[in-house]
């Protein structure tokens, strides 16, 4: 290869068998050319080495790497060897839509202030175990704007890691993928955006995301519940200056976890707010709850605290008519 590639899609694989050779063809065939795919080979024992290095024979565009530590350094490591001022991300058991490279270099050309590209996805088959993934396919898809994406970073990662093309000047200037015992993709979006960079996403289906009862995020323990919850804490300073006293609206479990853990690290909470009549009057570690109201500035940043949709949703809508501006004068956090 001679020529740079426009956009190096970093695909990390162990044991894929099963799915990488799918996934491959559906990179081979994508309508933009200029690309290159760095097969990062993390130790598999199966015949997916055997299936990347064929690949890599038959299209120069393809070349097999080896990395012998985790998933975080597998994926530096595809980084550390890419030629394009674009990474764009894909696994071994997803397929791309011919035109994903294509359509989301355009949207990213059309707004030099975009760091991030994504685009929507759709879980398949239809089958999968559960529907958890479907729920979370959709609610993804519902965040397409850079105000949007930054407003729910809170509350659950919100770009499918997939399914992102990210500038290299912005992955250099955070330092890549970090191994912090979480999710490291959620990680990184979080310290991208809370350092004001901004992603956005090509309103098509241009990901098609396999789901199984194998899949990392069932499995990998950096995907327990306990561990995104730490991520979250963990930047929360970034996005509200510690020592900021926060009103906390609801009163339930998601309410008491931010409360408790915020408290640990500085964040003085003035008062609770929660629907639930039967809650009113009652206290959370000395802090009176109260009927909803108004909010108010004065009684400190808001925390919309709450583990169902609807209720955030409610929430959000009567904070915007109120005159609050998310991430500004309240966050959505679950």
């Amino acid at each position: 290869m001679t020529s740079t590639p426009r956009v190096s899609v970093v695909l990390p694989f162990r044991d894929a068998a099963a799915t990488l050779a799918e996934a491959l063809r559906s990179i081979a065939a994508q309508t933009l050319p200029a690309f290159e795919c760095l097969l990062v080979d993390n130790g598999s024992l199966d015949s997916s080495t055997a299936t990347a290095r064929a690949a890599a024979q038959r299209d120069a565009r393809f070349r097999v790497l080896r990395s012998d530590g985790g998933l975080v350094q597998t994926l530096n490591t595809g980084i550390a060897a890419a030629r394009a001022p674009l990474i764009a991300r894909m696994d071994a058991d997803d397929l791309a839509h011919p035109t994903r490279l294509a359509r989301q270099l355009a949207a990213l050309a059309a707004d030099p202030s975009l760091a991030v590209m994504s685009c929507l996805v759709e879980c398949f088959p239809a089958d999968a175990p559960g529907r958890g993934m479907h729920r979370y396919a959709a609610w993804l898809n519902g965040l397409r704007t850079p105000d949007a994406i930054r407003a729910a970073l809170f509350i659950e990662s919100p770009i499918a890691h997939p399914s992102a093309v990210v500038t290299r000047a912005a992955l250099d200037a955070v330092g890549g993928y970090h191994d912090t015992g979480g999710p490291e993709d959620y990680d990184l979006w979080l310290r991208l955006l809370l350092r004001g960079y901004r992603a956005a996403k090509v309103a098509a289906v241009l990901l098609y995301w396999r789901d199984s009862a194998g899949r990392l995020s069932r499995v990998d323990p950096r995907c327990d519940r306990r561990r995104f919850f730490a991520t979250k804490v963990a930047h929360f300073p970034a996005a509200v200056p510690p020592g900021t006293p926060l009103q906390i609206w609801g009163a339930g479990p998601t309410g008491r976890a931010w409360a408790r853990a915020l408290t640990g690290r500085g964040y003085p909470v003035r008062r609770f707010v929660d629907i639930a009549p039967q809650r009113w009057q009652r206290t959370i570690d000395g802090v009176r709850i109260h009927a909803p109201h108004a909010p108010e500035r004065c009684n400190g940043f808001v925390l919309a605290a709450t583990g169902t949709p609807g209720a955030r949703a409610y929430l959000e809508g009567w904070f915007q008519q109120c005159g609050l501006r998310a991430c500004d004068d309240y966050l959505a956090v679950a």
